[in-house]
């Protein structure tokens, strides 16, 4: 389990959604106020504006996903789909992001300030967990190979 090198990959997408679920994702400023937009919410100078749980859950829902993940190493077939499913959350996550910004920039005094760290997040879990889906599919080679070779 703690021996291949998807599973360092899984562990990380982990951490790096529950990063992302948990920093903030953008800053704005609006009528001189301070916007900063998390998974959680949209904060108006401190103060929780709008709610955007579903931006949480699905970021919380990847991260345990990918801890799920790690501990189906007998099942490499379904680590594999359970990643693909995973991707497809990872994927969610920025499109939920794009329908809040969406929502948000009707508000003509809105300015973009900077990028929070959050959203880069998903990204590097996205790269990563790519990444552990082709070292699951090789080992999964591998094994009917040595397979095909007893009989």
């Amino acid at each position: 389990m703690l021996q291949r090198i998807q599973t360092l990959f899984l562990l990380l997408a982990a951490a790096a959604m529950l990063v992302a679920s948990v920093t903030p994702l953008a800053f704005f400023i609006y009528e001189g106020d301070k916007v900063t937009l998390e998974a959680m919410g949209v904060y108006l100078d401190g103060t929780l504006n709008d709610s955007t749980w579903g931006q949480f859950a699905l970021g919380m829902v990847s991260s345990v996903l990918s801890l799920i993940t790690v501990f189906l190493y007998k099942q490499r077939m379904l680590q594999i789909r359970l990643s693909v499913f995973n991707v497809l959350l990872m994927i969610g996550f920025y499109l939920y992001f794009g329908f809040i910004i969406y929502k948000l920039l009707p508000m003509e005094t809105l300015e973009f300030q900077k990028v929070g760290v959050g959203i880069i997040m998903p990204l590097i879990a996205l790269i990563l967990t790519i990444l552990a889906i082709r070292n699951i599919g090789a080992d999964e080679a591998l094994i009917r190979s040595l397979n095909r070779l007893r009989k």
